[in-house]
């Protein structure tokens, strides 16, 4: 496995965040003083852009930070691409895209277009609170399904998002755009195969919370995971859809903390004490070039990119692993 410091030359500071959008292209904040300090007169924020998988970086100064002080609050990062990017701060947005070349600043209250499109889908569709303008709502009692730059709210999916139940949306590789909603212990999926125009609903399942879908959008997941997962007796139920219908496979391993689907029919999936493989649906299989990436006090969580890149993150490092199906290619990039 490759290992590589993330240290542009000419940033100042601890490095904040870290975020990959897809194999090649990243994004990392560095910033000299702590998010909870309340006088940031003398603080600096560095941004830096990586076009060729973190082999190199380039620092690119944000605007206004040095000689303007900014508001103590979290400094972050929306990234859509290699080329747009909002760096969110505690009075509003900062926005490049152009690879960071310039930046544009916006209020709070008005994010612009490429700042909605970084907490949407890759096809820009999302779940807004009705009539409202802003990124962030945290008092809307409905909500509904939009996208960003549309002319017309697509047909609302056959299932109730109200505020109280857990809801998620997915926008397939092939095309489906999928919306989740849980309530009363039963997941119920909608599904739309031609852009939201239509919806048909799958059968709820008991007991399930999440789903996942491939890159690809060929493999669609439903998974429960246990909140002990270093109880060895704890279930980690996990079904596969097969035509319009949940068909219950083998339990994931029971010490699984985190888990997301990639390319090829698989579940990646890692345990508190940094270990990563693959579930087939019916066997674990080990990646065995990622052992022990963390201890159980942080265990690691993973992701799964848009190109089917699985990012596996610690406190300490982020690991990329790039290339086809369990033939990847791992490189660690040291905090």
């Amino acid at each position: 496995m490759l290992e590589r410091k993330v240290n542009p030359v000419g940033v100042a500071g601890r490095l904040a965040e870290l975020r990959f959008v897809d194999a090649r292209h990243g994004w990392a904040l560095f910033d000299t003083c702590d998010p909870d300090d309340s006088d940031r007169t003398d603080c600096r924020l560095d941004l830096a852009r990586t076009v060729d998988g973190g082999v190199t970086w380039q620092r690119t100064p944000l605007p206004g930070t040095a000689n303007k002080p900014r508001p103590a609050g979290r400094y972050y990062l929306l990234p859509v691409d290699g080329r747009n990017l909002t760096v969110g701060v505690p009075d509003g947005y900062l926005v490049t895209t152009d690879g960071g070349a310039s930046f544009s600043e916006h209020p709070r209250e008005a994010p612009p277009e490429v700042t909605k499109l970084s907490v949407a889908t890759r096809r820009g569709y999302l779940l807004q609170c009705p009539g409202s303008g802003k990124l962030i709502e945290i008092d809307c009692a409905e909500w509904e399904l939009g996208r960003i730059g549309a002319a017309t709210v697509p047909t609302q999916p056959p299932v109730t998002l109200s505020d109280e139940a857990d809801k998620d949306l997915i926008d397939g590789g092939d095309g489906r755009i999928w919306v989740t909603i849980r309530n009363g212990g039963r997941l119920t999926v909608a599904v739309s195969d031609d852009d939201g125009a239509t919806w048909r609903k799958l059968p709820a399942v008991a007991g399930a919370a999440r789903l996942l879908v491939s890159p690809d959008g060929r493999d669609v997941w439903l998974i429960n995971m246990s909140h002990d997962n270093f109880d060895i007796s704890s279930t980690n139920r996990v079904w596969r859809l097969v035509g319009d219908r949940w068909q219950e496979l083998t339990q994931l391993p029971p010490d699984t903390n985190s888990v997301g689907a990639v390319n090829g029919g698989l579940l990646v999936v890692t345990n508190p004490w940094g270990n990563v493989g693959y579930w087939t649906g019916d066997r674990y299989l080990d990646a065995p070039e990622l052992r022990r990436l963390a201890n159980g006090e942080h265990p690691p969580t993973v992701q799964v990119l848009s190109d089917d890149t699985i990012v596996v993150t610690t406190p300490t490092d982020t690991t990329l692993g790039t290339g086809p199906t369990q033939t990847r290619t791992w490189t660690r990039h040291l905090h």
